[in-house]
């Protein structure tokens, strides 16, 4: 909505009294670690109040005002104190809980850097720096020496560093390079339906499996709904938050104990959902294991000018398997690749197309595994470039009828 100037120089005046008379207030939104079984921490998120009316301003109409008039430090600073001075004064201070406190970033191309004024509140409201998660968005920042200089600086105070809105806008790797968070919060695009979205599960599944390489905890926001906290959790978010568990309230309403049945639902339902999952994994995992073996078991008594037509045999007994393959020792497919592209239509399959007999293998995972000495090597799902489909790769030394080695390939559905 774009303001005309008498209403931008009425809202510029309440600006001005709002500043004046430090008319804002702070809210808190839980987020919840469903594996501690507690609240771990809390966002603070501001809010104006009208000093005419007493009408709550949102923060997506008080920010851009301030950055119009040039007073965004100083709406920033506000913000900040009032957090700090109320989440002081609550019962979550003493819960060892984390105060997740949100700085409009872009102020530090504003030369704030150096000037003392976080830390100096933080201790002044007798809170440790080590319970304070600085959220930012390093997008809103142009001069990233000034950002890293305030980061390593208070990181020296002993602050946290959340690196929000991950999976939103213009996020990009290099953001965790730059910023070497101790939580990554994904944002709600992310994790909005995210049990029904496929790409999303994958994309959120290695922006977990990346946070537990770097050291960072994640945090899925937005979380709506108990299929999403579910979906969150099993691809591996550690903290959850939304308003399934609460919206953001005044400091007066902050109810741990109100939170601890949906706590609970979503920690028994977790259980039940990952135990089910690893016994289908597991039954999964004996299955092919099984049949595996029985492949093995048929090829040792076939010579290897037998093999084609025995591997086409064998699929056709098997439906469950994708692709059937034969290596030499020195990685050589030695077979056609066995199996079924019935299911790729015609773009897809000039992008997915299976080896050939012939094809030097030799660099795959499962041959030089099997190489290096291993008695069977069974791969991680992912996307086979035959048809472009999840599978699992099983590899395995064997002798045929005359005694001679090979290395058995089978893709599995997952």
């Amino acid at each position: 909505m774009t303001l005309s100037n008498d209403a931008k120089c009425a809202a510029s005046d309440k600006l001005s009294c709002l500043l004046l008379n430090r008319s804002v207030t702070t809210y808190f939104q839980p987020i919840i670690s469903i594996r501690q079984h507690t609240v771990t921490g809390y966002e603070a998120l501001s809010r104006g109040i009208d000093a005419y009316t007493g009408a709550t301003i949102m923060p997506n109409i008080l920010f851009p005002l301030a950055a119009e008039s040039s007073r965004l430090v100083a709406l920033d600073r506000l913000c900040r104190e009032k957090a700090f001075e109320t989440f002081n004064m609550s019962a979550a201070k003493h819960e060892r809980a984390i105060l997740f406190l949100n700085l409009e970033t872009s102020i530090i191309d504003s030369g704030v850097v150096g000037s003392g004024h976080l830390i100096n509140s933080c201790l002044k409201n007798g809170i440790n720096p080590a319970s304070v998660a600085i959220e930012i968005n390093e997008s809103k920042v142009h001069d990233l020496k000034a950002l890293e200089t305030f980061i390593q600086s208070h990181k020296q105070y002993g602050f946290l560093f959340a690196l929000d809105d991950v999976g939103n806008g213009h996020s990009n790797l290099d953001r965790i390079l730059q910023v070497k968070p101790d939580i990554i919060k994904i944002d709600r695009c992310l994790v909005s339906n995210i049990n029904q979205d496929y790409y999303k599960q994958e994309i959120f599944k290695c922006l977990a499996h990346l946070g537990k390489k770097v050291g960072s905890q994640i945090v899925a926001e937005g979380i709506e709904t108990e299929d999403e906290a579910l979906t969150a959790l099993q691809l591996g978010a550690d903290m959850l938050q939304g308003y399934y568990f609460a919206k953001p309230v005044p400091v007066t309403d902050i109810l741990p104990q109100s939170l601890e049945s949906k706590i609970r639902l979503i920690a028994s339902l977790f259980k039940t959902c990952r135990l089910a999952a690893i016994k289908n994994q597991f039954q999964k995992k004996t299955q092919s294991s099984s049949t595996f073996l029985h492949l093995l078991e048929e090829l040792s008594k076939t010579t290897a000018s037998r093999f084609d037509g025995r591997l086409y045999e064998l699929m056709a007994e098997h439906p469950r398997i994708q692709y059937l393959y034969i290596l030499n020792m020195a990685g050589v497919q030695i077979t056609d690749t066995v199996g079924s592209s019935n299911t790729l239509n015609e773009y897809a399959a000039v992008l997915y197309q299976s080896d050939q007999k012939g094809t030097d293998q030799s660099l795959k995972d499962y041959c030089l595994i099997i190489q290096a000495g291993m008695d069977q090597y069974i791969s991680e799902p992912y996307m086979s470039m035959a048809n472009g489909r999840l599978c699992v790769t099983y590899s395995k030394i064997f002798r045929d009828a005359a005694g001679n080695s090979y290395i058995l390939c089978a893709d599995f559905d997952p």
